[in-house]
């Protein structure tokens, strides 16, 4: 079942199903999501919400303390709407780091990579944001990891063959 998210404008509200998002006070302005979209949407331009609202155009009204409502993404600075793009997932490189290095390392880096975009959309930037900061962390302590091995490697290995060289083997 198709699950929503919708903003009162302070705070993002669900997981809920259509039915009980009807059952809220949102107006044609509300910002609402789910997993199908790329980014929230007025609940005007949802199909599946459009016959609450006709064709009403009307604006926003203003939030209990008197200003105009501020809605995820949106700069408090102006009146327009401007979208923020999620953070950086680091899941490509998470993914080749724990291919080409040390994978027990790298496994939880992808873990975290790939819930940063699902909470961004969810209305969670701080999770978000804390995720993709712990992909990045991970990522390069499985790069520095794969360095001191190789490195131990090849010293150990090295050594063992200078040895036996100089021992006439």
């Amino acid at each position: 079942m198709k699950q929503y998210h919708y903003s009162d404008g302070v705070n993002s509200y669900g997981p809920i199903s259509l039915e009980e998002l009807r059952t809220k006070n949102i107006n044609p302005d509300t910002l609402v999501w789910t997993e199908e979209l790329v980014t929230w949407k007025k609940a005007k331009e949802v199909p599946e919400l459009q016959d609450l609202f006709g064709n009403i155009s009307n604006p926003p009204p203003p939030s209990e303390f008197g200003g105009t409502q501020h809605y995820p993404g949106q700069s408090q600075q102006g009146s327009t709407q401007n979208f923020q793009r999620p953070p950086k997932t680091y899941l490509l490189e998470s993914i080749l780091t724990t291919i080409f290095c040390c994978w027990p390392l790298g496994i939880p880096s992808i873990i975290y990579a790939s819930r940063v975009e699902k909470k961004f959309y969810a209305g969670d930037i701080a999770g978000a944001e804390e995720d993709s900061a712990n992909a990045k962390k991970w990522m390069i302590i499985n790069l520095i990891a794969c360095v001191v091995l190789w490195i131990a490697y090849f010293g150990f290995f090295g050594l063992a063959i200078f040895g036996g060289l100089m021992n006439g083997y």
